[in-house]
């Protein structure tokens, strides 16, 4: 078996940060798209970015590097549809296409962590892939990626889709919030941490729009085909945070998910914990309840409109 592919361009250039289309009215939707390329592309991150390859020797080493000959640019890549899809607040003020009436959107004011530079290894480890921080401090970051893995990806019919699909999921770790930067609250308390199959599922949800799932991944097309629970993570809660940003709440709504998570943290989840909960204070449902629209949708129910507790504009206390 041939496991070194040939040589093949990079299909991830440098992106012009493309503007999302803007329901608004004919005299300013230009404006519109033009204010948000721009706000785009002057909003992506620009770490230092290094490669360190543990040994050249190996044969995935030349596979991936064969692959994948501008790293950096397959990065940046990933950095724009990080900033797209979590860190972009739609223009709550648009017009509705179809009915030409006033919609809410979701709407937030995003903030980037302060990801200072990323890493990425290539070694000979077990599994595919995991992201840390660096000994020296959290804001630098390191993406070990696997040699094994990287020549089992040249046995599939499209090695660079699923390396660049797991180095953008990678990079999203290093980019996504968890918790707010003080761990401790007013009270005295530790602020909870959401669960690991939210951090993975937000992690895919990126790599899934961005149009990088693998085939394997199978799309549920029922309630019953579902993961038991709403955070199996991985590209099971990835598909339920897609259909609440597609079809219940509308775009921007994992964002502001993402930057709740940044402004207050997993707050009134666990048992015990009184006030409103963390996704009910978003979206005016707890999470089970979530879960079941969510099945009820792919059972073919009835299709529901956007409804979460958005106002024209929510501020975030700083």
């Amino acid at each position: 078996m041939e496991t070194t592919p040939a040589a093949s361009p990079s299909a991830m250039p440098r992106p012009n940060a493309p503007a999302e289309p803007q329901f608004s009215s004919s005299n300013t939707k230009e404006q519109d798209q033009k204010h948000a390329a721009n706000s785009s592309a002057a909003n992506i991150p620009q770490p230092k970015l290094r490669l360190h390859v543990e040994t050249l020797r190996h044969p995935a080493t030349a596979s991936f590097l064969t692959l994948i000959p501008d790293i950096a640019s397959t990065l940046d890549t990933a950095l724009y549809n990080i900033v797209k899809y979590l860190y972009s607040s739609p223009l709550h003020a648009s017009l509705d296409s179809v009915c030409n009436q006033k919609v809410q959107r979701p709407s937030f004011s995003p903030s980037t962590p302060p990801t200072r530079s990323v890493t990425l290894h290539l070694r000979d480890i077990d599994g595919v892939a995991y992201t840390t921080g660096t000994e020296l401090d959290d804001d630098h970051k390191e993406i070990h990626l696997s040699l094994p893995y990287v020549l089992h990806c040249t046995t599939l019919a499209n090695p660079l889709h699923e390396l660049v699909g797991v180095l953008t999921h990678e990079l999203v770790h290093c980019y996504q919030h968890t918790s707010p930067l003080e761990s401790i609250n007013d009270q005295g308390a530790k602020i909870p941490h959401p669960p690991g199959g939210l951090i993975e599922g937000i992690a895919d949800f990126v790599r899934l729009k961005a149009g990088l799932e693998p085939p394997h991944w199978k799309k549920p097309q029922s309630a019953e085909e579902r993961a038991e629970k709403w955070d199996a993570g991985y590209q099971n809660t990835a598909y339920f945070l897609a259909w609440i940003e597609d079809v219940r709440v509308g775009k921007g709504a994992i964002g502001m998910l993402n930057d709740r998570l940044l402004r207050v943290g997993y707050v009134g989840e666990r048992e015990g914990d009184s006030g409103v909960g963390f996704w009910k204070s978003l979206f005016e449902a707890e999470v089970a309840k979530l879960w079941e629209e969510y099945g009820e949708y792919l059972d073919g129910a009835e299709e529901k409109k956007a409804k979460g507790n958005w106002e024209d504009e929510i501020l975030n206390a700083e």
